[in-house]
């Protein structure tokens, strides 16, 4: 047969990657801020990473949705990995001193981790969005329909509800008592797929909170009480999330079993 080629023949390593573009978007706003370009760095990565999160965690739900939830395990557990590296981001991140965040962090105002449209449609595409984000003044119309794209699809929560029911044919049942099944009885093939996907649910929404822990510990090392430069009241607002989590029901069986 004759061989295939494609457009990658020959592309060598820096091509393929596009390096010498990426190399170029580092571009800090300061002069001699020494911990800027690191700054910049965690932050463009977080959002490499966040792409790879929407994509897995959409290829997860439609693995439930047809039926084959042990084919969204290997989905499930490479987000959970991604998600470590994204703690782990946060501590190189704990590097930089007060004085040295303080050099540069001015000129970043109103820019804010908060605005960044990949995370919010991760908590859609987890099942815990917010509608008020599809309004969000910060995010441009091109961003608002996106989001609102990702908003619209099925999420996590539900295509694993949905598959859990199925299996156990109980539509109209409480979902805690259909939970409380699964972990009763996980024997069979697709139970046990079911379960250890339940599973990987929790470590998702533990690593969420993980990192929202560790979030608030490193803002509070570095601005201490300062307003947050995208409007928020800074540690005060992050304070506030350290309770949330993505599924509240699967943390609720535990005391039912």
């Amino acid at each position: 047969m004759p061989r295939v080629t494609s457009e990658l023949d020959g592309t060598d390593y820096s091509t393929y990657l596009r390096i010498n573009d990426l190399l170029k978007l580092q571009i800090p706003l300061s002069v001699d801020a020494k911990d800027e370009l690191l700054f910049i760095v965690v932050h463009q990565s977080y959002e490499l990473w966040f792409k790879v999160i929407i994509d897995e965690l959409r290829r997860a739900i439609r693995e439930l949705v047809t039926g084959a939830p042990w084919r969204a395990l290997a989905h499930l557990r490479r987000n959970v990995g991604i998600e470590d590296l994204l703690i782990a981001h946060l501590r190189v991140l704990e590097t930089m001193s007060p004085e040295a965040f303080l050099a540069f962090r001015d000129p970043l105002n109103p820019a804010s981790g908060f605005q960044s449209v990949q995370f919010r449609a991760i908590e859609f595409l987890s099942g815990a969005g917010r509608p008020a984000m599809l309004h969000f003044e910060l995010f441009d119309a091109t961003q608002r329909a996106w989001l609102a794209e990702m908003a619209a699809e099925t999420n996590l929560w539900q295509a694993f509800d949905g598959a859990l029911r199925q299996e156990f044919d109980a539509p109209d049942d409480d979902v805690l008592d259909v939970l409380r099944l699964l972990y009763r009885d996980h024997a069979s093939a697709t139970r046990s797929a079911l379960h250890a996907v339940a599973e990987l649910m929790m470590d998702h929404d533990e690593r969420l909170a993980m990192w929202r822990h560790q979030h608030v510990l490193m803002a509070g090392r570095q601005i201490g009480r300062r307003p947050g430069t995208g409007g928020s009241a800074g540690m005060a607002y992050l304070e506030t999330t350290l309770a949330n989590r993505l599924y509240q029901e699967l943390w609720e069986v535990r005391s039912v079993l």
